[in-house]
């Protein structure tokens, strides 16, 4: 980032916004081409002020702001589309998406990837499709836009075809490799299981466990050791079901 940065009508979303001194709010903004952005929005929770019913998340947006190094200035803001309505499980599962990209993402390095798979998943989180698959396919998706890998194609050892019927084991940061071993654990899955995630097909319930198994560990590598907040309230409201 230059000294000072200037962005005209970028299109955004806001990911968290806090109050700010006596009248303002501190957002936390995904942009399109400058990643994730904090911006101060002066004098926004004034009475009688629209501008605090927009700074929402899920509320597609373009934006204008000023900035010298990290913290800028909001300048100005209106609606680039449709606000989007999430209620129950699909606010929940938003507010849990919003945090994971403010937990994953760098600030201000633009990730065209990852924004698009941000905007397809609140899609289809509003278009009422089910909760659990929706955030394992956001999940595997932003985790290769990040440039963090989810190898599901090919053996890392052989680099033969992952084959349905066998077993194999999955580490981060790697790879699958075949399990050649006896018994079972949290890193072994069916070939199948592993195929099923790579192509998206979380239907059935053993492919949808099998999935949240595999990608909570690589999550939790990438993370570090403190917890996502809104994965544990979603654990504590609706149960095991939607995580």
């Amino acid at each position: 980032m230059t000294d000072h940065e200037r962005a005209q009508l970028e299109c955004a979303f806001v990911l968290h916004q806090r109050a700010y001194k006596n009248s303002s709010q501190l957002l936390d903004c995904l942009t399109e081409h400058h990643g994730i952005v904090s911006l101060v929005a002066q004098g926004s929770r004034r009475a009688g002020r629209g501008q605090r019913a927009l700074l929402q998340p899920f509320v597609p947006l373009r934006i204008s702001w000023s900035r010298r190094r990290e913290l800028g200035r909001l300048i100005d803001a209106e609606l680039a589309g449709a606000p989007t309505t999430l209620a129950g499980n699909a606010l929940f599962a938003g507010y849990y998406i919003n945090e994971l990209m403010l937990r994953l993402m760098a600030r201000g390095d633009a990730n065209s990837a990852a924004y698009s798979c941000y905007i397809r998943c609140v899609a289809t989180l509003a278009a009422a499709a089910a909760v659990p698959p929706a955030l394992r396919i956001f999940e595997r998706d932003l985790l290769r836009a990040l440039g963090y890998g989810i190898e599901l194609e090919f053996d890392i050892e052989t680099g033969e075809p992952i084959q349905p019927n066998l077993s194999y084991r999955y580490e981060a940061e790697r790879g699958a490799l075949v399990h050649t071993g006896v018994g079972d654990d949290d890193s072994v899955f069916l070939g199948r299981e592993l195929i099923a995630l790579r192509e998206g097909e979380l239907g059935d319930g053993e492919a949808l466990r099998a999935a949240r198994r595999l990608l909570r560990p690589v999550l939790a590598f990438y993370l570090g050791e403190r917890p996502l907040r809104s994965s544990l309230v979603m654990r504590d409201i609706v149960g095991r079901g939607l995580d």
